[in-house]
This record gives structure tokens, C-alpha cells and sequence, in this order.
């Protein structure tokens, strides 16, 4: 689940230490030209075409496939050695399979390393996923070229509760006898939204910290790391009075001068979010199952809203945090409607109940008429009506029909059960004694008591 606002895999590497045995593999791994790769395919065709009895199999495995098996272990190694050099701080050792020709990849390199133990992992572990074939690559490295999907694995402190996987491309090439990493983002266009546009991998950083708050800002931004460092913890005392689910974690809060950041994208000067939550997930969609397994959420704030971050966004962004890991499969009018609702509370908390009241009646008024039934999913974000006002106005109605404990409970059902329209329908109607189709008509012919 990802969520916007209005203005307002391997346990680690310790997975790998078994390979480091076969290290000794590595030099016949690089032998392994794409060219071989056509002429091993092309003898395999060819036995396929013959008549007579094929030879007794060997029982020794081809020199081809031993070869590829070296790689294997060699770009393993080198996996391993960059995630101990995280661990331990050595730099010398994260830079040392880097291909000395590429001084651009070094420096940016060193700026990663910095970042990465600047965040701080209590785990992190890189892997191969699949090999990738990119002709341009290819052509740009030499025949020894081997681009492959890699697995980064990690955990925050406090943040993740359980250790949460990200992708990258790595292009390594054979020189000397061995395997160099000579590119990090030729593989980015075919990655997953957000791949490799992580805090970290976008120049340096810095990290502020708080009770149960994490900011990052670029390296010197400092005043205003702190500044939404405290409004953090603000939106964090209000997401706990006002929605009863006991959430305990931390909040991560990415707040960088980048239009685009993991899966949120400001690219547009005139956008209109201010902050979006986007999902961390403990397995990738696709890599066990088509949805993957959600662990929680990042918010990234625009960067043309920085200086204006409050404890009103951020208790929006950080209901989206809280309810992260519950499913996902909530409708949208639901999860931003919950967030509304808590923000709005804490408008209350300060201007009083005048306010709320004022932006009840112009939802009713003026939000409601726009549309002909409750906010879908499908263009949710896209709408130009106000979806938030109504999405909001449809939660408070529940609070009052239902009470905010019984809307909470709702909520997580809906999270993990509401996988279509019928089950949502079921889970509503068997909860609050309205389908959608009901609860919109409620809300048509809703007027606040006053």
C-alpha cells in the first residue's frame, strides 16, 4: 500500500560463509565469455539433432556449468565481503571488487558505504537473484559481462521489525583472474518502482534521531533534520491517542532534495502531495507470492514542502506507517479516510471543534455532490474531486455509528481480508450493517447534528 496527502530472502551473510570453501573456483569461473554461452547452446542443438546413441553421461559436471558455478561463488564472495564491510566499518574492504577503471562508480561508492553505516543496520546481507541480458551492456563491457538482479536484505533498528528486501543491478566483468563490479544502475529501468532510489543511494546523508523517529536529510541540512525530528514525535502522539491500534514502532521519515524517492515521485513542479508512505516489504512482489509480504513504511516528503512539515502530515503519513503491515487489501477510502481522520483530530486538539465542523459541512456541501458513489481505488490519487474530504467523512461517520474501537477492527479486516468487492461488502456489512453502495447513500443524505 502506498499512500499520498493533499497539501496539508537471506537471514544476513551468514547464508554465504559455506561458499567461501570454493573460493578457490573463482579463476576458472571467468573463463565464461558470452561467446561460449552460443557455442555450448549451439553443441546442445546439435546432440539433439543426431541419430546415433548418445555417450554414456559423465558423471562430472560440463566444464560450462563449472564454470558458472564458479561465478556463482566468486560474485558471492564478493556480496559477503561488502555487507561484512558495512558491519565493520572498513571501507577499504566495500571498495575492494570495484573495478579500478570506473573512478565515478569509486566516488559514489564511498558517498554509499558513508550512508549505509551512518544508517546503521542490525542486519544486511546482499544476494543474486536472476542474471540479466542487456545488449548495450554487453556491448559496453566486453564479453565477460555479467549483469545480474541483487537482493538487499536489511533491518533497521527500531524500525523494521522484521528484516525487509530491495533490489538493485550489478554489472561485473572478469579481469585479471577475477571478478570486478564495474556499475550499480545499468539494471534500474528494469527493477521495481523505487529500486535503487533509496535514502542512501542518493548522495550524502545525514541521520537525525528521536524516540522513536528516524530522519534523514542531506549531509549539513541539520536544522531541519531536527525541526522534523520534533514534529515527528509530535505526529507520533497523535496517531497514539487517536487510533487504538497499539502500534509500537518507529517512524522513518526521508526528507531529501530528490523529486524521486523509493516509490514516491514529486517530479511534477505544481504536484500536490506533500508526503507519501510508501511499503517495505519482507518479501518482494513476486518473489514468493504475485502481492509479496508487506513489513511496514517510509515516508518521503516532497521536497518543495519541507520547510512547511508539521505534526498534522506526519500524523496522516504515520497512520499509513501503523497500519502498514496489517494486509493492505483495505479499500483506499478506508486507509485514507483513517488518516484523515486522526489529522483532523489533532486539528480539533488545537483549533477546537469549530474548525472540524467548518470542513464537515463543506465536504457535505460541496465534496459529496461531486461524486456518484464512495472514492474506488482505480484513480483514487488522479481524482480531481476532494476524495480525501469524503473518504474522511465516510470514517467519521462510522466513528459515530460505530465507535472508533469497532471502525479499528474494521479496519484490520478489511486489511487482511478484503481481497475484492464481495469480501469488502461481507466484512462491512457483517461489521457496521452497510454495504459501500449503502454506506454512500448514508452519506448523501447525511447532515451534521450541530
Amino acid at each position: 500500500m502506498s499512500a499520498t496527502t493533499p497539501n496539508s530472502g537471506p537471514p544476513g551473510p551468514r547464508r554465504w560463509l559455506g561458499l567461501l570453501v570454493a573460493v578457490a573456483l573463482v579463476s576458472g569461473g571467468v573463463v565464461y565469455t558470452v561467446e561460449q554461452r552460443e557455442q555450448d547452446a549451439d553443441a546442445r542443438a546439435t546432440a539433439t539433432q543426431t541419430v546415433s546413441p548418445a555417450p554414456p553421461k559423465s558423471t562430472k559436471p560440463s566444464r560450462i556449468a563449472a564454470a558458472v558455478a564458479a561465478r556463482r561463488v566468486a560474485i558471492d564472495t564478493i556480496l559477503i565481503r561488502r555487507a561484512q564491510a558495512v558491519q565493520t566499518g572498513n571501507e577499504a574492504l566495500f571498495l575492494a571488487d570495484l573495478d579500478p577503471a570506473n573512478k565515478k562508480l569509486r566516488a559514489a561508492q564511498k558517498i554509499l558505504f558513508a550512508n549505509l553505516v551512518e544508517i546503521g543496520f542490525t542486519e544486511l546481507g546482499y544476494s543474486q537473484a536472476e542474471e540479466r541480458f542487456n545488449p548495450s551492456v554487453l556491448k559496453a563491457h566486453g564479453s565477460t559481462t555479467y549483469l545480474v538482479r541483487i537482493l538487499m536484505r536489511y533491518q533497521i533498528p527500531k524500525v523494521d521489525f522484521t528484516p525487509v528486501t530491495t533490489e538493485l543491478g550489478y554489472t561485473f566483468i572478469a579481469r585479471g583472474g577475477r571478478w570486478l563490479l564495474t556499475a550499480d544502475n545499468e539494471l534500474d529501468e528494469d527493477l521495481g518502482p523505487g529500486a535503487h532510489r533509496e535514502a542512501w543511494d542518493l548522495g550524502r546523508i545525514e541521520v537525525q534521531r528521536g524516540p522513536r523517529v528516524l530522519v534523514v536529510v542531506e549531509k549539513g541540512d541539520t536544522t531541519r533534520g531536527r525541526a522534523i525530528a520534533t514534529e515527528a514525535a509530535e505526529g507520533l502522539h497523535e496517531v497514539s491517542t487517536y487510533w487504538p491500534l497499539k502500534w509500537t514502532g518507529s517512524v522513518f521519515v526521508i526528507a531529501l532534495d530528490e523529486t524521486e524517492v523509493r516509490d514516491a515521485k514529486f517530479a511534477d513542479e505544481d504536484i500536490e502531495s506533500a508526503a507519501s508512505t510508501g511499503t517495505t516489504f519482507s518479501s518482494l512482489p513476486g518473489q514468493d507470492t504475485a502481492d509479496g509480504t508487506v513489513a511496514g513504511g517510509y515516508v518521503v516528503i516532497n521536497p518543495n514542502e519541507r520547510d512547511r512539515v508539521d505534526e498534522i502530515l506526519l500524523s496522516h503519513e504515520i497512520t499509513h506507517v501503523a497500519t502498514a503491515d496489517l494486509g493492505g487489501y483495505e479499500p483506499l477510502w478506508l486507509a485514507e479516510g483513517a488518516a484523515e481522520y486522526v489529522s483532523w483530530r489533532g486539528i480539533e486538539a488545537v483549533s477546537g471543534p469549530g474548525e472540524v465542523a467548518k470542513w464537515e459541512q463543506e465536504v457535505v456541501d460541496d465534496a459529496v455532490p461531486q461524486l456518484t458513489s464512495l472514492p474506488s481505488d482505480a484513480g483514487f490519487y488522479q481524482n480531481s474531486a476532494d476524495v480525501y474530504g469524503v473518504s474522511w467523512l465516510a470514517v467519521r461517520f462510522l466513528v459515530q455509528r460505530i465507535g472508533l474501537g469497532q471502525v479499528e477492527e474494521l479496519y484490520e479486516d478489511m486489511a487482511r481480508n478484503g481481497t475484492d468487492q464481495a469480501s469488502r461488502d461481507r466484512i462491512l456489512l457483517s461489521r457496521t450493517g452497510l454495504t459501500e453502495a449503502t454506506l454512500w447513500t448514508s452519506l448523501t443524505t447525511y447532515r451534521p447534528q450541530r
